[in-house]
């Protein structure tokens, strides 16, 4: 028996299967999520910005996690948060012909930067309106459309979280609705209802900013502002 979506006021559920909509269908992806790390000084603040990179395929109901990497980059007296920002659509940007998808954790209607046109992104602790949703999870429901960027909330399992998600992509919101339901059944916590390809670039930012982190903790104790400086530069320079 083929699967089938009910369309309710919006809202789009799976009587069988979401797997059925996407039946067939590769998709490769990259997810991109970034971290960083202050180190405050008398004559100054650095910071240590790193992006987790995840890269895999989705066939059919399942998928792959291919590779792993990471980005980096330390600056002087700068805005972290903002620096880390850029980079995250930097790297989106240039991969946007590399892979059929990119995942971020971004609210892309309020970073107003230029973004892929394959992008799906999730945020975490949006502010939810009054839905009102009667029907069984996996659901989702479109709440605007403005331009280049769609956005809707879903929810995959009755235990986990209201999420938003906002893309540039073109596909049917069927298909986007059965890709975060594949990425989403990882029976890892934090995953499971979320993406785990996004949880992973998350924890791979992170376990490289505290790895340096304590580095540099330990180098802003340990030596003249002077050798610090130098350390900067160093990397900088790609030295």
């Amino acid at each position: 028996m083929s699967s089938s979506v009910i369309k309710d006021k919006g809202v789009l559920t799976t009587i069988i299967t979401l797997s059925e909509l996407i039946k067939n269908k590769q998709f490769t992806f990259k997810a991109i999520d970034g971290s960083f790390h202050e180190v405050k000084t008398r004559e100054g603040i650095f910071a240590y910005i790193t992006l987790g990179i995840v890269k895999g395929k989705i066939l059919n109901s399942s998928f792959t996690i291919d590779e792993l990497s990471y980005k980096e980059k330390l600056c002087e007296n700068c805005n972290s948060e903002e620096v880390m920002r850029e980079m995250e659509y930097e790297e989106a940007l240039k991969s946007q012909n590399d892979v059929d998808l990119i995942f971020m954790d971004r609210k892309l209607s309020y970073d107003k930067l230029s973004f892929p046109v394959n992008v799906i992104a999730i945020v975490k602790d949006p502010q939810i309106v009054d839905l009102n949703i009667e029907k069984s999870e996996p659901w989702l429901v479109e709440v605007y459309n403005e331009g280049k960027i769609r956005g809707a909330y879903f929810k995959l399992f009755n235990f986990s979280w209201i999420f938003l998600v906002e893309t540039s992509s073109n596909l049917p919101w069927e298909e986007i609705l059965a890709i975060l339901y594949i990425l989403g059944r990882e029976p890892i916590p934090e995953a499971l209802g979320y993406n785990y390809p996004l949880f992973l670039a998350d924890k791979v930012a992170k376990y490289y900013r505290d790895k340096e982190g304590r580095i540099l903790n330990f180098v802003t104790r340990n030596s003249t502002y002077r050798s610090f400086r130098s350390l900067v530069e160093k990397n900088r320079k790609g030295v």
